[in-house]
């Protein structure tokens, strides 16, 4: 679909988008216009008009608060035919009639001296309330105008699956969105500390196939804005709440995010990302022309973004590269200057999803020591040094503001799994919020809209093994995999024993089974704290790991019979992705402590401090399998280095490193594994699946040997000690669908 849809063009999909044979019902004002029945609904009433009416409606609402020249209207609704003004002037009166519109002071059609007419009215697909409002027993379909302050109910929508009951129950909703909308303006969370958190009941908002992420509720509460892969890049769609109806705001060939609903509800921004740096751009709520409100040419990635209330100032989260961490910038709508917010450490990842305020004074925001070390801070709106909220050191996926803004909605795994938590800005008080559901991600509200939408992940990872010699999988035991998340496998150096990253237990924790799965234990956890990268010492009596329970991640080791994890390597900077020597004499690593991520190693034996070992970047560090070279990829760069083994206290990084593979994709910086044969490793053709490959330095080629699934997405990759087998973990499913939370009754 392209950048051009007006209001009747619903692009018609398979699956749970609806298609239309004409224009798609909506909401103007309080009315519901329902355009292929030449029906208007408003306040219970219902009036049938002439086609030609309801055109001069259409026309008027396909570009709203524009002026619409009396040529037009008798160019487009009467063309072909002798019309005059007569008609046009009728067609009007008819509409104001039946909306009870004064023309003298509009709330729905405005005349323009010598120029026209124009729809101020708010417009929106067709507003169901349903979903925010439940029904009462034995509610009648048209709910009756609610007397003084008590809220009228509506009754839940037959299925979507029945265009006709769909209709009709639509009819009735309309008549009491305003009514069931102003009624939700209930507080979600009280400012009181004590007392049992409310519980929510949690409903589906969108079930398609692909990613459904970063909802973002209109100021009604009647619709949700996401991103949707279905194509392969993400676009902007908007959903009607209780309805299946989808609209396709965007297509571009690039990916575009954060969509925000601007103060009257008639139009969304979004982030676009290219190699000319990164634009926010506006599209009409009903789809139409893009435009570009402000560019930032100096950035290249964005995580996150907010809107002033007031709309004219828009917060954002952006960065130059992958070496510099996240920063919180405010730029003016509609300006070319921005203001840095933020100066995060080198070396981190940064500070993401702002958020303003209700009153627009502070921003709160996510910053994160790496992806699973962060907490919550908030700092003016004028800049200033941030104040940090939370003290947890967990993972963080989204904030938002309680709907009534006094307090801040944030995912954390500080229970162990991602679950949603309250916290009071100014005291710091903690309140977890019942949601039902261990997968809650990027939450999203409305002011005075009793509702949070949120991401629910379906993401799996599974170990698998695949068998050099008869090039397939090789049959494991029946446990070898679970339901759960198992990743980043590494074999026993006897071959009999497998240590893994699980959530089997709930919080993720190293675990230790058999070769063929079988009598899987869990040998370290650090309550919730995210743990990772186990790593065998040649000895077999040591498993070395990454954790970081204190903010920075460190290294620690742990019996493979379990008992308490023991820190080997600590220091400024954060430290991770162990891997020992082939002799046992070092521990190699990765840190940031000089500000930017380099191979460091650290003696096993003996005193000593830990040392860089690599002239510049480096990741995933491994010893070749003769221990002659150390081998390491580059984040977010090409290629497979080399450096010669040395006495690393003595003269470290004197050798010159050398670019052993240069085709190894970026993304697959740890998807490679030393052998006696070489290397091997995950190639990328430019047109066919991946590949698994062996790489053999001696002759300086490559063999293919097994073609994987042309999305494969996988990490971890270990050899087994006899070399015939291959063990990685491998991305199963990556699904996420929206829900929505409302307070039960």
């Amino acid at each position: 679909m392209n950048e051009q849809t007006a209001i009747g063009k619903i692009e018609a999909s398979p699956g749970d988008r609806a298609g239309h044979a004409g224009p798609a019902n909506f909401s103007a004002g309080e009315a519901l216009v329902q355009p292929s029945l030449n029906r208007i609904s408003i306040r219970g009433r219902v009036a049938q008009v002439e086609p030609k009416v309801m055109q001069v409606l259409v026309l008027m609402a396909e570009r709203p608060g524009t002026v619409i020249s009396r040529e037009i209207f008798l160019d487009t609704v009467w063309a072909g035919t002798v019309a005059d003004d007569y008609l046009l002037n009728r067609a009007i009166s008819e509409l104001r009639k039946i909306l009870e519109d004064d023309p003298q002071a509009p709330r729905y059609i405005e005349t323009i001296r010598k120029g026209g007419y124009r729809l101020i009215a708010p417009i929106a697909p067709a507003r169901v309330a349903a979903a925010l409002a439940p029904p009462a027993p034995d509610t009648p379909d048209i709910a009756p105008e609610a007397p003084g302050d008590a809220p009228a109910r509506v009754q839940q929508p037959p299925s979507p699956r029945s265009r006709t009951a769909r209709r009709a129950a639509l009819l009735g909703l309309a008549a009491a969105a305003a009514l069931a909308l102003a009624a939700a303006a209930a507080m979600l969370l009280s400012r009181a500390p004590s007392g049992p958190a409310m519980a929510h009941e949690v409903r589906p908002l969108t079930s398609f196939v692909g990613r459904e992420l970063e909802p973002a509720l209109s100021p009604d509460g009647s619709r949700v804005a996401f991103i949707w892969d279905s194509g392969g890049a993400f676009d902007v769609y908007v959903k009607t709440i209780g309805s299946e109806d989808v609209l396709n705001l965007t297509a571009s060939p690039v990916d575009e995010r954060h969509p925000l609903w601007t103060a009257d509800g008639r139009a969304l921004l979004f982030s676009r990302t290219d190699e000319t740096g990164i634009s926010i751009l506006r599209v009409s709520a009903l789809g139409g022309g893009v435009t570009r409100v402000f560019r930032d040419g100096t950035m290249r990635e964005i995580r996150g973004m907010s809107l002033s209330p007031d709309g004219t100032r828009i917060a954002y989260a952006a960065r130059e590269n992958a070496a510099e961490p996240y920063r919180i910038l405010l730029a003016t709508r509609g300006g070319d200057e921005r203001q840095a917010l933020s100066e995060p450490a080198a070396g981190t990842l940064g500070d993401t999803d702002p958020r303003f305020a209700h009153d627009g004074r502070t921003i709160v925001f996510v910053r994160g020591v790496n992806e699973v070390t962060k907490d919550l801070y908030r700092v003016r709106a004028t800049g200033g040094v941030p104040t940090r909220l939370t003290f947890d050191n967990r993972k963080i996926n989204g904030a938002a503001w309680s709907p009534d803004g006094s307090r801040i909605l944030f995912t954390s795994t500080r229970s162990g799994m991602y679950g949603l938590w309250s916290v009071d800005p100014d005291s710091g008080e903690l309140r977890p919020l019942s949601l039902g559901n261990e997968d809650v991600h990027q939450p999203a509200t409305a002011a005075g809209i009793d509702a949070i939408a949120f991401e629910q992940w379906m993401h799996r990872s599974r170990l698998r093994q695949i068998g050099l010699a008869g090039e397939a999988d090789v049959g494991a035991g029946q446990q070898f995999q679970s339901t759960r998340w198992d990743s980043n496998p590494a074999w026993s150096p006897d071959g009999e024993r497998i240590a893994f990253t699980s959530n089997r237990s709930g919080p993720h924790g190293i675990w230790v089974s058999r070769r063929d799965g079988s009598g899987a234990v869990q040998i370290a956890a650090f309550d919730g704290v995210f743990v990772d990268n186990p790593a065998w010492s040649p000895d077999g009596a040591r498993i070395a790991f990454d954790a970081s329970p204190e903010g920075r991640t460190a290294i620690f080791a742990v019996s493979p019979e379990g008992g308490t994890p023991q820190r080997i390597v600590d220091g400024p900077g954060d430290n991770r992705n162990p891997a020992w020597s082939r002799d046992g004499a070092w521990l190699y690593f990765e840190s940031n402590r000089s500000g930017q991520w380099r191979i460091h190693a650290h003696p096993v034996v003996g005193s000593g401090e830990a040392v860089a070992v690599t002239p510049g970047p480096g990741a995933h560090p491994r010893e070749s399998a003769d221990g002659r070279h150390l081998l390491y990829s580059k984040p977010d760069v090409a290629g497979l280095w080399a450096l010669p083994r040395q006495d690393w206290r003595r003269a470290p990084a004197r050798a010159a490193e050398t670019l052993l593979i240069a085709d190894l994709d970026p993304r697959d910086g740890g998807n490679w594994t030393p052998a006696d044969a070489g290397v091997y490793f995950i190639r990328r053709p430019p047109a066919g699946a991946p590949v698994l490959s062996l790489f053999a330095p001696a002759e300086a080629t490559v063999t293919d040997l097994v073609a994987l699934s042309p999305d494969f997405e996988g990490w971890g990759f270990d050899l087994s000690p006899d070399q015939s087998r291959l063990l990685f973990s491998e991305m199963l499913t990556r699904e996420s669908d929206l829900r929505l939370a409302v307070p039960r009754q």
